[in-house]
C-alpha cells in the first residue's frame, strides 16, 4: 500500500497529452518504472479525440493525478499542471517521450547535493519505433557515477536550445519566479522560458547534465517539423534577438543568430548532411 501523502511529494512529474495516445502507454509506464519512489505524476489531457481520456480513466495508479480539459493549448495545460502540483522539484516529460529508469533518482540527487542548481537537463537519445529501444544500456552503472554537469551560459543559446524541455527538473520556486509558461503562445514554451530566465533579475543557474536520461520520438507531427516550421524558426530568431539585446553580448552574435536562422530552412537531407 502506498502511504505517501501529497505534501509529502518531492518530485511533480508533468506530462501535457494532446491526441499522443499510440505513444502515450510508454511515457507512463517509463514514470512508473522509476527507481526514485518519492514523486506523483500529473497527466494534464488537452481535449484530446483519441481515446487518450478513457486510456487515462482506466489507470489505477494511486502516484497518477489525471486532469482533463478542454482543448486549451499546452501553454494553460502546462500551467495548470504547474498549479496542481505538489512538489519542491518539477520535472517535465512530453506524451511522446519516455525517460530511463534512473531519470528522477539522478536528477533529483543532482538539485539536493547543489541547492544553488534551479535546473538540470540531460541530452537525449531518438528512437522511431518500439523495437529499436534498448533501456538497460542506460542504466549502467559506471556511467552514471561518472556523469558531470556543465552550466549553461548565454552562448549556449546563440546556436540551438540547449536544454531538452522533455528531459528538466527544476525548482518549483525558479518557474513560479519567471511567472510560469506564457500562455499565450502557440509554441516555444520552453526555449522562451529559459531566454526569460537569460534577462531577468533572477540569477539563474541551469545545467545539463552529460549522460542521456531521455529518448525522444521525433516523428512528422512535431510542430518543429510540420508545415509551421517557417513561423517556428522566426519565432525562434526573434527571442535570440531578444536575448542579445538585453546582454552585453559581442556583436558578432548577431550575425550567426542570422547563419542559424538561414541553416534551419535547409530542408531535413541538407541539414543531416551538415550534421555528419
Amino acid at each position: 500500500m502506498n502511504n505517501q501523502t501529497q505534501n509529502d511529494v518531492e518530485v511533480s512529474v508533468i506530462t501535457t497529452t494532446y491526441n499522443s495516445l499510440e505513444y502515450l502507454p510508454l511515457s507512463i509506464e517509463s514514470i512508473q518504472n522509476q527507481t526514485f519512489n518519492n514523486y506523483e505524476h500529473i497527466v494534464v489531457n488537452d481535449g484530446s479525440t483519441d481515446g487518450t481520456k478513457d486510456y487515462l480513466d482506466s489507470l489505477k495508479d494511486q502516484k497518477i493525478r489525471v486532469i482533463h480539459l478542454e482543448r486549451s493549448g499546452r501553454g494553460v495545460a502546462l500551467n495548470k499542471g504547474l498549479e496542481e502540483s505538489k512538489g519542491k522539484y518539477v520535472a517535465i516529460l512530453d506524451a511522446d517521450d519516455f525517460s530511463v529508469n534512473m531519470r528522477l533518482e539522478i536528477q533529483y540527487a543532482t538539485l539536493r547535493e547543489h541547492p544553488q542548481y534551479d535546473l538540470i537537463a540531460s541530452p537525449f537519445e531518438i528512437f522511431s519505433d518500439q523495437e529499436d529501444i534498448d533501456i538497460d544500456s542506460k542504466q549502467n552503472d559506471a556511467m552514471v557515477s561518472s556523469a558531470t554537469e556543465r552550466k549553461l551560459e548565454l552562448k549556449d543559446f546563440i546556436y540551438g536550445n540547449p536544454i531538452c524541455h522533455s528531459s528538466v527538473m527544476m525548482k518549483k520556486e525558479f518557474i513560479s519566479h519567471l511567472g510560469n509558461y506564457d500562455q499565450t503562445r502557440d509554441e516555444l514554451f520552453d526555449f522562451d522560458l529559459w531566454i526569460r530566465a537569460l534577462i531577468s533579475s533572477y540569477d539563474s543557474n541551469m545545467y545539463n547534465l552529460e549522460i542521456p536520461l531521455i529518448f525522444r520520438n521525433l516523428h512528422d507531427q512535431q510542430y518543429f517539423e510540420s508545415r509551421k516550421r517557417i513561423n517556428y524558426l522566426l519565432k525562434t530568431y526573434a527571442l535570440r534577438r531578444k536575448l542579445l539585446e538585453n546582454n552585453d553580448s559581442p556583436i558578432y552574435y548577431k550575425i550567426v543568430i542570422f547563419f542559424v536562422l538561414i541553416y534551419g530552412f535547409l530542408p531535413r537531407f541538407f541539414r543531416k548532411i551538415f550534421m555528419n
